[in-house]
């Protein structure tokens, strides 16, 4: 697209002068000398000699073209809005509309001229400046996220190595040196209290497993995401409370690591959402394969939240797991949607896009 040409302060006022202020004064001055000249020849082909005198007045012809005075105001007052209306206020409105793509993350419409006066080109050319320094920042942020998410999951899988190695292990011990305390005890009121330390032992175990599965989603690795995001749900059901459906369609495929771990902490933490905020009491997470995409929805009927107007909103609200959820979509290329409204519950959804059919979705920048 052509760049439009700037005006300058001495081409913008030449201009006004040649098009607008010179045609004007020429005009009303050949109406006024004409008016001037058509009078006097009326009066002197239709008045006798001694009325002409009164009637040639140059008082009285001034007030034939006294109207004429008013009338360029009004003709320069006009013009000037026209100026004003096409070559600021439309501009800036173009300007405006630009601004706010940029603040929702369209970082390439404020490079298209809007046009204008010199100011509000450089105001554009400041802005577009401001937008290529922000996507540059977040280009860099998405780098060190990438990096700390990465760093997070190794030290997941470090603590869930231990837990499981180490803390479970001797968990066991406990509960079998409880087991053969109460079986070689003779004491029988000793045996109640052995009985419980070896029922707080197995629950302690079950506690840890647990912990180690959300650490380290055995289920993951070894099964694929299907598995891994059914067992996710059976987990977050409670008894008495929140109810999680799952649903699968499509032809169920592997993904590349990163890709099944992204989508799994996302419904992981969707799901934890739910629980803590959402006071719902039933969820659904879906996960759809095509031939093209992979997407993962996670919906409930709990209490909804007031969507922000951006994404970058989202911190100062406190929504610091939503974030999240964003970032790693963006880390695998994958597009997060959010819909919410309170008292109709949330929605939760990733799309990600599958370079082939048996392949992964490579990693894209944010758009």
């Amino acid at each position: 697209m052509k760049k439009e040409r700037p005006f300058s302060r001495r081409g913008l006022t030449l201009q006004v002068l040649v098009l607008i202020i010179l045609p004007l004064t020429v005009l009303l001055t050949a109406i006024a000398v004409g008016s001037i000249a058509i009078h006097q020849q009326t009066m002197r082909a239709s008045l006798p000699p001694e009325a002409q005198q009164a009637a040639l007045d140059p008082a009285l012809e001034l007030t034939l073209v006294a109207p004429l005075v008013l009338l360029a105001p009004l003709l320069f007052a006009l013009a000037a809005l026209w100026f004003g209306a096409r070559q600021i206020v439309r501009p800036l409105q173009k300007l405006e509309i630009k601004a706010a793509a940029v603040a929702s993350g369209d970082f390439e419409t404020i490079q298209e001229p809007v046009g204008g006066i010199s100011e509000v080109q450089h105001l554009q050319e400041e802005l577009a400046s401001m937008a290529r320094k922000v996507q540059a920042s977040q280009a860099g942020l998405h780098d060190y996220i990438g990096m700390i998410t990465s760093a997070q999951e190794e030290e997941r899988l470090r603590l869930a190595r231990e837990l499981h190695d180490d803390t479970i292990q001797e968990l066991i011990a406990l509960k079998q040196r409880l087991q053969l305390a109460r079986k070689a005890s003779r004491d029988r009121d000793s045996a109640p209290l052995l009985e419980e330390l070896e029922r707080l032992a197995e629950a302690t175990i079950d506690n840890v497993r647990r912990m180690t599965r959300a650490l380290r989603p055995i289920y993951l690795e070894d099964l694929g995401l299907v598995t891994a995001l059914e067992m996710l749900s059976r987990e977050t059901n409670q008894p008495d409370g929140l109810q999680v459906d799952f649903e699968k369609t499509g032809q169920e495929r592997r993904l590349n690591r990163e890709a099944e771990l992204a989508l799994y902490r996302i419904a992981q933490q969707a799901l934890s959402n739910v629980v803590r905020h959402a006071r719902a009491r039933r969820a659904s997470l879906m996960v759809e394969f095509s031939d093209s995409a992979v997407r993962l929805d996670v919906t409930d009927d709990g209490i909804g939240f007031q969507m922000p107007r951006y994404p970058t909103d989202l911190a100062p609200n406190g929504h610091f797991g939503l974030i999240g959820m964003r970032e790693r979509a963006d880390l695998i290329g994958a597009r997060l949607e959010l819909r919410s409204e309170p008292g109709r519950g949330t929605h939760v959804s990733v799309r990600l896009s599958l370079a082939r059919p048996d392949n992964t979705a490579r990693a894209n920048s944010p758009t």
